[in-house]
């Protein structure tokens, strides 16, 4: 890095970057060869930017004390620059120092939005497009089962944020979510390096099959729990329902009452768990409640059920995302009866209102015909989380500059969907897939937009990125061509906050 810095150095020093340092700021946002002119800011008196040498990056401190920052430093006479990595103890610093470089809580937030990236290349498209409009972004969003198949951890997802954040000139609160934590040890991880969203995804404990009991079989499994809680959730619920503003009233039978509390009591446990650690030594970090990894749709009575017990334990949910209707497939459209959706949705956004928490859609990237009806039923709250379709538009972009490095990677996706399928759902098939040399170079961006194609290489990242060959070439292609992929997600991202309904910002 030092004769990348060393080399940087000497451009400004040519392009005259260090005379009239009264106007800094103002000779550094002229230079757009040599740094984001959006990253220039002052802190403590002191002006830093990042800059930019060819495919690399830096921090720059323009003083003779580097604030903190670990670094090189070079001089021009009496004018100092320091020169950081985007490592992360510099990230670690920069969010004491700059509030915005920092996640934080957007509980408060009618509209939350999360895009994760498993590249660490994508924020700055994703701030571009997600600042026009009235919502808060959750920038840094992953699961551990995301982490594991991409060989990263949070402080890889975290970090890349802060530096986007900083490089953008962006300002306003932004999110981080430990998503699908299913273990203590896991929230424990997330918040340390960060997280200020906890997402417990409660799938371990969930058992539905108690839900097709019926009859004695039914109540003789009921009758296990204990004595003092039947009591207590016959008192609470039985001639005690819900009237929601639809006009809706949620009635709980005996029957129902035994069959929810059999499916879901193990599971509000554990979210009681999972939220004391997330709130240890005076967190408080939006706590959102996954209910929807399971094989059947989540009745309006279990989500009562679910909303109620939990705020009788004292856990305070911002939003729940329950297991809907029909299909939410990774990086296709909704697959099912859009009325029975929408019916649903209405129902559930009721809920939602009556217990003050949000609702949460949950593979939500591509779902491009129910948007309108989510943005509608939900009075314009919700949260949406989207992740793998910022990755097909990083493909799309080497479909089209790099169209040998495509088929490359079309064919290794191919070949281990077995892999990933043990990991995600999927009804495709290398047999159902197109054969790809049949198709010609201006084709390749194509195969993108088709159902089973898209599928396989969304789920496929893992074994991609693990093949350290393919995944070198895959960024050397990225890094050369970043501003071309930063488009292509305002455009795509765009697309699904304007069919949602999100209202665009009249002061960008």
């Amino acid at each position: 890095m030092h004769r990348v810095y060393k080399d940087w150095f000497y451009r400004a020093q040519k392009k005259g970057l260090f005379t009239g340092l009264g106007k800094l700021e103002y000779s550094l946002k002229r230079h757009q060869d040599l740094l984001y002119p959006s990253s220039v800011q002052r802190m403590d008196g002191v002006v830093l930017c990042l800059i930019r040498q060819g495919e690399e990056r830096a921090l720059a401190v323009f003083n003779q004390d580097s604030l903190g920052f670990s670094g090189q430093a070079f001089h021009s006479g009496n004018n100092w620059v320091w020169l950081c990595p985007l490592n992360h103890g510099n990230a670690v610093h920069l969010r004491k120092r700059v509030t915005s470089a920092a996640p934080a809580a957007l509980r408060d937030q009618a509209i939350t939005f999360g895009v994760g990236d498993r590249l660490g290349i994508a924020t700055p498209g994703h701030i571009r497009i997600l600042r026009r409009f009235h919502l808060s972004p959750v920038l840094a969003q992953q699961s551990p089962r995301e982490l594991e198949l991409a060989g990263r951890t949070y402080r890889d997802i975290v970090d890349p944020v802060t530096w986007a954040v900083f490089q953008e000139g962006y300002t306003e609160p932004w999110g981080a979510d430990g998503d699908h934590l299913k273990t203590v040890e896991w929230v424990k991880e997330a918040q340390s390096l960060g997280c200020t969203m906890i997402t417990a995804d409660l799938s371990d404990h969930i058992h539905t099959a108690y839900g097709k009991l019926q009859g004695d079989a039914l109540h003789g499994e009921y009758r296990q729990l204990k004595p003092a809680y039947r009591k207590a959730l016959e008192e609470e619920y039985l001639g005690h329902g819900i009237r929601l503003d639809t006009g809706e009233h949620i009635v709980f039978t005996r029957e129902r009452l035994a069959q929810v509390s059999l499916v879901y009591h193990r599971a509000i446990a554990h979210a009681r768990t999972l939220y004391c650690t997330g709130t240890e030594s005076g967190k408080d970090p939006d706590f959102e409640v996954s209910i929807d990894e399971t094989d059947t749709p989540t009745s309006p009575e279990a989500h009562v059920f679910v909303a109620r017990e939990l705020q009788k334990l004292g856990v305070r949910i911002v939003s729940l995302a329950p297991r809907f209707s029909g299909t939410f497939e990774k990086a296709i459209d909704y697959e099912g009866d859009i009325d029975t959706f929408k019916r649903t949705l209405h129902t559930h956004s009721a809920i939602s209102r009556h217990f003050g928490h949000k609702l949460s859609i949950h593979s939500g990237s591509d779902k491009f015909s129910i948007y309108p009806l989510i943005g509608e039923l939900t009075d314009a709250r919700f949260h949406i989380k989207t992740c793998g379709t910022s990755w097909l538009e990083a493909l799309s972009v080497i479909a089209t500059v790099d169209p040998p490095l495509f088929r490359d990677l079309y064919e290794y996706a191919k070949r281990f969907l077995h892999v990933a399928a043990r990991y995600y759902q999927t009804v495709a098939s290398p047999e159902s897939m197109s054969d790809i040399g049949l198709v010609d170079d201006r084709g390749l961006p194509d195969l993108l937009k088709r159902r089973d194609e898209r599928q396989v290489l969304h789920i496929t990242y893992g074994q991609i990125l693990s093949n350290k060959k393919l995944k070198g070439r895959l960024y050397g292609v990225l890094n050369r061509n970043l501003e071309h992929y930063w488009r292509l997600l305002e455009e795509h991202l765009g697309r699904h906050l304007r069919l949602l309904g999100v209202r665009e910002r009249r002061d960008i």
